[in-house]
C-alpha cells in the first residue's frame, strides 16, 4: 500500500527529496515510541526543509478505526510542527470496484476532523507551501504603529502659559489716569486729588499687580527665541 501511494505522490509532481521515509531525520520531535503509530510519509519542502504534511496510509479499516488513526496522526503532526503542518490519512481498499472506493483521501489536521478529498483535490507540493505560509501569517503577531514620544526633563519641558492680556496693565492705566487728573486739578484749581501718601499707595498697588505678569511674559518671550 505504501508503495502504491509513493508512486501516486511521484506522479503528482512530489520530488523524491520531499518525501521523507526515515523519521529519524526529523530529530527529537519526530521520534516515536512503541505505543505510537508511525506515519507512512512526511512531506518537506525540498528547498527549505520546512515540514509541510504528515501522511499515513491504512488498509480497508472501518470508520471507528479510521477515526482512531486520524487522532493519532493529527497528534503526531501537531507535535511535529503545530498548526503549520497538514495531516492526511489515505485509505486503500484493493477490493473496491471503483477508483473512489479503492483509494480514499482524508484531511485530518489541522482541522481535527475527517474531511474527505478526491484524488484531484489532494494538494500538491505548491499548495502545501502556500497553506503553510497562510497559517504562519495568520498566527503572526500584529504590528501596529505607535506614536513616538520623547522624554523631556522637567527643567527643559515647555510649559504653556497663557499670553498676558491687556487686563494686566489696567492698574497701571488707572494710576496714570489718576496722576493726569491730579496734575490737571493742581494746575487749574490749585488743589490735589490725591495726597502724597495716597499717591505712594496707589503706585505700589499698581506695581504689585503689573510687574509679576510682565516678568512672566518676558520669560516666555525669551524661551520662544
Amino acid at each position: 500500500m505504501d508503495d502504491l501511494i509513493y508512486s501516486f505522490l511521484l506522479q503528482s509532481d512530489y520530488p523524491r527529496a520531499s518525501i521523507v521515509l526515515d523519521l529519524d531525520l526529523l530529530g527529537s520531535a519526530g521520534q516515536i515510541n512503541d505505543r505510537m503509530r508511525a506515519p507512512s510519509f512526511v512531506i518537506v519542502d525540498p528547498d527549505t526543509a520546512e515540514l509541510l504534511a504528515v501522511i499515513d496510509v491504512v488498509d480497508a479499516i472501518d470508520g471507528e478505526a479510521l477515526r482512531e488513526v486520524a487522532i493519532e496522526t493529527g497528534a503526531y503532526a501537531s507535535r511535529l510542527a503545530g498548526r503549520s503542518i497538514q495531516g492526511f490519512v489515505i485509505r486503500v481498499d484493493v477490493r473496491g470496484h471503483t477508483e473512489e472506493e479503492q483509494v480514499q483521501f482524508y484531511r485530518i489536521w489541522p482541522n481535527s476532523t475527517l474531511q474527505q478529498l478526491s484524488s484531484k483535490s489532494f494538494p500538491d507540493l505548491e499548495t502545501l507551501r502556500v497553506a503553510r505560509k497562510l497559517v504562519i501569517n495568520s498566527t503572526a503577531p500584529t504590528v501596529t504603529q505607535s506614536t513616538t514620544t520623547m522624554d523631556v526633563d522637567n527643567d527643559e519641558s515647555e510649559v504653556v502659559e497663557p499670553r498676558p492680556g491687556p487686563g494686566i496693565y489696567f492698574p497701571a492705566l488707572v494710576l496714570l489716569l489718576l496722576v493726569l487728573v491730579d496734575s490737571y486739578m493742581n494746575a487749574n484749581r490749585g488743589s490735589s486729588l490725591l495726597s502724597l501718601s495716597q499717591s505712594v499707595m496707589a503706585f505700589g498697588a499698581a506695581l504689585l499687580f503689573t510687574v509679576p505678569s510682565a516678568i512672566r511674559y518676558l520669560r516666555k518671550w525669551n524661551r520662544s527665541d
